[in-house]
């Protein structure tokens, strides 16, 4: 399980739009995220967030990982990729405005 954690945290680590996310929260927020309280709060909060969303990601797939035959696996596997691709695809070719 410490494996696949790893690898989950990984993941959101270097996902962009988490990070985009969070800068554009914490440049929003910046004056009152200077004070050492809500500061504070707001990185434990976050942290907090975060280990509970890797830890039930965790969960799922070591649950689901065990269950799921080969060819479902594939097929998800496809489904997944598929619409990453389709996310950026969208966000590097977006819709003109009619």
């Amino acid at each position: 399980m410490g494996r696949t954690f790893g690898r989950y945290v990984g993941l959101t680590a270097v996902n962009p739009t988490t990070a985009l996310y969070f800068a554009a929260l914490t440049t929003a927020q910046g004056a009152t995220l200077r004070a050492g309280a809500a500061g504070a709060a707001f990185l434990a909060g976050v942290a907090l967030a975060s280990l509970l969303w890797q830890q039930t990601l965790v969960v799922i797939g070591t649950f689901a990982g065990s269950r799921i035959s080969p060819t479902a696996r594939t097929w998800t596997f496809r489904l997944g990729y598929g619409l990453v691709a389709a996310y950026a695809l969208k966000i590097a070719f977006p819709l003109p405005a009619l």
